[in-house]
């Protein structure tokens, strides 16, 4: 050990020494608590108050620990072992027993969830702190400026700093009197800046680098409240991958079993761009594309239509087909239940507006008629519009029918626009269900974000040659300009979306429900059948997530499908500025008959 790390351990056995007994003569073992003297953090931590001012944090020890791997793990120092084992009497650590250590040598990360546990009431007031005296969860009756001090700034004798701040005459407190902390005072545990405008990050550093980090308040899952929230991943296998690495990094060794207040560390890499720090160049990137987005669409304004989306073109793409099913999950799979919603929309808009719909897909057994049933029949037909059609029958050949797909809308939209229709006119829903962790719900919609160009591989093989859609045009070809006025109109048409389905009662995914790429494990990437897309106005539409049950009943049942349609109905008038019809209602009575 050097001899500055001696001179430490020293010095703060010296001042324990003048607390509590050496060990010399071994403290007593604690007390049983007395009911409101023990507030509970986890399975393995506990806070106690002993004589209403000496907070305490007692650990309960993993098998195989000692003093130096607890002093490791709440104290940040390993070196400090020898100081427990004088705190504690010198008693072998047992996992039957608590080891008791003080609030004065625990890192930041514990000292500053302890004191959010113990005072509930104490807030921020910009960067100061205010304490509210003798009203925490235990009580603290021998709470005086001293204590404050010590507490909050770190040194008792500083109370008199905090006195003169207050304005106070002397260093005793009433219960619930407010006392201010200036923030050049604070202890570092408190200290930290916030990152977003609610106050819920602070960013922070340590010897693994730079973090932002998110106390878990009461009734919050690390999966949900962090990971989904902040990361942007939604995919179960990445939701808990993240979460364990997470955990590990912020100290956390049971998912289940985390303290309210814990801080989660969340490195900047995973962390969604709007939750960095205001200067971070990623952050400053994604604002200045926020900003462009706004500007094109303000340029060149989505013209609204005046008598029921006349001369619009609907392109509908029902998820996969053929061979390919999609995902399944809850005794549900996605393609023929979404295919059922797609032609829900596509009688909706043929019946009540005056758009002309295609479909990238057809069922050769069923056509396009609505089903009338609530259970469907996973027959494996769907076959690609395309010139000739083509149906995925091996493995393999999904990848064929999505590259056709985009192929195809390219096709009809260059036919149209060449006929007359203007290109804001022309829209492109492809429809999905999705496979997210089992604790979200609802609709998520993807735009593709501006900054993913197209891929310029020509498809010149016999596999893709004998198509003519692919003939006519071998590579896609979008712009910079045009890619950004793209994202622009699609994020109004996503927008729209997700409104219609919040004003039909129906589930919206609660954080982010729209995005401008997919995020699976360590990939991020926009679906061909959008990246390839030349349609401005083209959105992937997860309607509901399968691994939940509360939504995959909304496609088990005929009716919760047939409204999932006319939300999706009324958000393309809404697109275009209009409000969607409503539907008809029964004939009126003659009178006479």
């Amino acid at each position: 050990m050097s001899v500055a790390a001696r001179a430490f351990l020293a010095g703060a056995l010296a001042w324990m020494s003048a607390l509590e007994p050496s060990s010399a003569n071994p403290a007593p073992a604690p007390p049983p608590p007395l009911a409101g003297e023990e507030l509970t953090l986890s399975s393995d931590l506990r806070v106690r108050v002993r004589q209403g001012r000496i907070i305490e944090l007692f650990v309960l020890p993993a098998s195989g620990e000692g003093y130096a791997e607890i002093a490791a793990r709440v104290t940040g120092d390993a070196r400090l072992g020898p100081v427990l084992s004088d705190w504690n009497g010198s008693r072998s650590p047992s996992p039957e027993r608590y080891v008791r250590v003080p609030l004065s040598l625990l890192s930041d990360d514990y000292r500053a969830l302890i004191l959010l546990n113990l005072f509930p009431n104490d807030r921020r007031d910009g960067a100061d702190w205010i304490h509210v005296a003798r009203s925490g969860t235990l009580p603290t009756y021998d709470e005086g400026l001293w204590q404050v001090a010590e507490w909050f700034v770190g040194a008792g004798a500083r109370f008199g700093e905090i006195q003169a701040v207050n304005g106070l005459q002397g260093p005793e407190l009433r219960a619930g009197q407010e006392v201010r902390i200036p923030a050049s005072m604070l202890h570092p545990a408190l200290s930290s800046t916030t990152g977003t405008t609610d106050n819920s990050l602070i960013f922070g550093e340590d010897q693994l680098g730079a973090y932002a980090g998110y106390r878990l308040r009461s009734g919050e899952a690390l999966y949900s409240a962090v990971v989904v929230r902040f990361t942007g991943r939604t995919a179960s296998e990445d939701v808990l991958e993240l979460s364990r690495e997470l955990a590990s990094r912020s100290g956390i060794r049971d998912l289940t079993d985390i303290p309210v207040g814990h801080l989660v560390k969340i490195p900047y890499d995973v962390l969604e761009p709007e939750y960095l720090p205001p200067d971070h160049p990623r952050r400053l990137q994604a604002e200045q594309a926020r900003r462009a987005l706004a500007d094109a669409l303000a340029l060149e304004p989505v013209a609204g239509t005046r008598g029921g989306l006349e001369d619009v073109v609907v392109l509908l793409d029902p998820g996969h087909g053929g061979r390919d099913l999609g995902t399944m999950n809850n005794g549900i799979w996605e393609h023929d239940y979404v295919y059922d919603v797609s032609c829900r929309l596509r009688r909706l808009l043929r019946s009540r507006s005056q758009a002309r719909v295609f479909m990238t897909l057809l069922d050769r057994e069923t056509g396009c008629e609505p089903a009338s049933t609530d259970k469907l029949h996973a027959n494996r037909q769907g076959t690609v519009q395309t010139h000739p059609p083509f149906m995925a029958r091996e493995e393999g050949e999904a990848a064929i029918a999505v590259n056709l797909r985009w192929y195809l809308a390219n096709s009809v939209y260059h036919r149209e626009t060449k006929a007359g229709v203007k290109s804001d006119r022309v829209v492109f829903l492809s429809l999905h269900a999705d496979a997210r962790h089992p604790s979200l719900r609802g609709v998520m919609v993807y735009v593709s974000g501006s900054r993913f160009p197209a891929d310029s591989r020509s498809r010149n093989s016999a596999t893709y040659r004998r198509y003519e859609e692919v003939r006519e045009r071998p590579k896609a070809k979008l712009s910079q300009k045009g890619r950004v006025r793209s994202e622009a109109v699609s994020r109004k048409l996503a927008d729209e979306i997700v409104d219609s389905f919040r004003d039909h009662g129906l589930p919206v995914q609660t954080h982010k429900p729209v995005r401008d790429r997919v995020i699976r494990g360590k990939r991020e990437w926009i679906p061909a059948v959008l990246r390839n897309n030349e349609i401005p106005a083209k959105v992937l539409v997860e309607m509901v997530n399968l691994t939940n049950g509360k939504d995959a009943s909304l496609l088990a049942s005929a009716a919760q499908r047939e409204r999932l349609a006319e939300a999706l109905f009324a958000a393309l008038y809404g697109y275009f500025g209009q409000k969607a019809p409503p539907p008809p209602g029964p004939p009126a009575a003659v009178a006479g008959r």
